[in-house]
């Protein structure tokens, strides 16, 4: 069987096609979407949802679901630029609340974005203020990280998240997860649902009250991997002191051996189960009697190593997936090699409430976990926030359930109960030529009382902040010391 990976694709900007091609040629290559055909994209993706989606009302009911998207619909009422169509597409596949649906661009769009001139800052969302992370302009040095940032181009950063918020899916009820994204992505959205500016005049407001007002140069995304802007020289040193684990997964002991912090950045690579064993030996040997398993930005990944992490953690065999559901076997639109359909087909029986449920054989998430030795019986502590996501949430639900660990941090992008994601078909739009993987597998995890399409909500909420890193500080990391030596 092949393990199932699920994670967070960044707007599936990330395969950006670096072609030569400047934003106004794509543009004005491409002629607007008319009324009819921009409402028969629309139809079409609401059509190919309904056939396949394993959660298409799993948070919202479908009559209701009908309703958004006809008011969506309404919404068009005269020809629509691609990037404002796309906009409008994702507010609508927003309805889902399925944080694994990502709209996916064209190639004059992806083209585009290659060689936009983006704005040249890194930024986070902190409540309702969009703070510095780092200034990537090769010539500016106003700008400081740790900066709130005012406005943009005349905007308000309470008019940009009102833009963009909408436009990105949240998992559930949830917010950090969103709101991370935004903060992730938030060049790429700015210049595809804002403006496609060249310049940026931007005011800022420094720790003391004090206005800095700056117009700075846009930068491309491959220009922006080559700055290396002083200004951000004590920021950046603190994240890689304040982290300190360098590899993708990780340990690193207090002096004693007493206290150990376990990094995942990613349930995936050959090497995870190898690793994770390397880990718990460790442990055993040290005689760490308090684990802080740092499960922050980790977007998700391979099904089965999540499960796995969970097995080191408990002394029973154990149910890692209740079931998995699937609305259909075979898609009107999947573009599958004949094996993938057949294979879902074996794998896979009738549901008596509709559609079917995959089996074992399929995949061995839904069968009994077995747990693995040497398992860590001690005090663990697991620190969550919006950027913990699909498998990370499943695992971090697990612990919750078996009230295994203390959590701090932020509630988790993921819902406690499970997401959609794993198999998917994709659709393309017939005349915009934007698309959608169409998540299939419903997963539904073996946990206690469902709260409904929340996260998993921390014992201690603690944000990581910029200004606790320009600080040298990650609070935390820091409380989970202290709980560690708590009697």
């Amino acid at each position: 069987m092949t393990p199932c990976l699920r994670t967070a694709l960044p707007l599936v900007i990330a395969a950006i096609l670096l072609l030569p091609v400047s934003s106004t040629e794509a543009q004005s290559s491409r002629a607007p979407l008319t009324v009819e055909q921009a409402r028969e994209d629309l139809d079409v993706l609401q059509r190919a949802l309904e056939e396949a989606h394993g959660g298409y009302d799993r948070f919202v009911e479908r009559t209701e679901l009908a309703r958004r998207f006809a008011t969506h619909r309404a919404r068009i009422t005269r020809p629509l630029g691609q990037y404002e169509f796309a906009g409008l597409l994702s507010e609508a596949i927003a309805e889902l609340r399925d944080g694994h649906a990502r709209l996916e661009f064209d190639s004059l769009t992806n083209a585009a974005l290659g060689s936009a001139l983006l704005l040249p800052l890194r930024v986070q969302l902190e409540g309702e203020h969009l703070i510095v992370r780092a200034n990537d302009s090769p010539t500016d040095r106003s700008i400081l990280p740790g900066m709130e940032l005012l406005s943009i181009n005349g905007r308000s950063s309470t008019d940009l998240f009102a833009a963009l918020l909408p436009k990105i899916s949240p998992d559930g009820f949830i917010e950090t997860g969103r709101r991370h994204r935004v903060g992730v992505d938030f060049a790429r959205l700015h210049w595809l649902y804002v403006e496609q500016a060249e310049r940026y005049e931007l005011v800022a407001r420094q720790a003391d009250g004090s206005v800095v007002r700056a117009t700075i140069p846009g930068i491309t995304d491959r220009e922006r991997r080559n700055v290396e802007n002083p200004v951000n020289a004590a920021f950046a040193r603190n994240v890689a002191r304040l982290d300190g684990i360098e590899e993708r997964v990780g340990v690193a002991f207090d002096a004693d051996g007493r206290t150990a912090r376990l990094r995942v950045r990613a349930f995936d690579g050959q090497a995870f189960p190898s690793t994770l064993d390397s880990i718990f030996r460790q442990l055993r040997e040290r005689g760490t009697q308090h684990l802080v398993l740092d499960l922050r930005g980790n977007g998700g990944g391979v099904d089965e190593y999540g499960a796995l992490l969970v097995s080191y953690f408990t002394e029973q065999p154990f149910r890692y997936f209740d079931h998995i559901h699937v609305t259909t076997v075979a898609p009107s639109f999947a573009t599958w090699l004949p094996r993938t359909g057949d294979a879902l087909r074996a794998g896979s029986v009738a549901d008596p409430a509709g559609g079917f449920r995959i089996t074992e054989q399929r995949h061995s998430g839904v069968g009994t976990q077995q747990p693995s030795a040497p398992g860590f019986r001690g005090r663990l502590t697991v620190l969550i926030d919006g950027g913990s996501f699909s498998t990370t949430a499943d695992v971090a639900a697990q612990l919750r359930s078996r009230n295994r660990a203390v959590f701090i941090g932020e509630e988790t992008a993921g819902t406690y109960e499970g997401n959609t994601s794993g198999l998917n078909a994709r659709i393309i739009l017939p005349n915009s030529r934007l698309s959608l993987r169409v998540m299939m597998y419903g997963y539904w995890n073996a946990v206690s009382a469902v709260p409904g399409g929340r996260g998993i909500v921390p014992d201690h909420v603690v944000p990581l902040r910029v200004a606790d890193i320009l600080a040298g500080r990650d609070p935390a990391i820091d409380m989970a010391r202290r709980l560690a030596t708590a009697p």
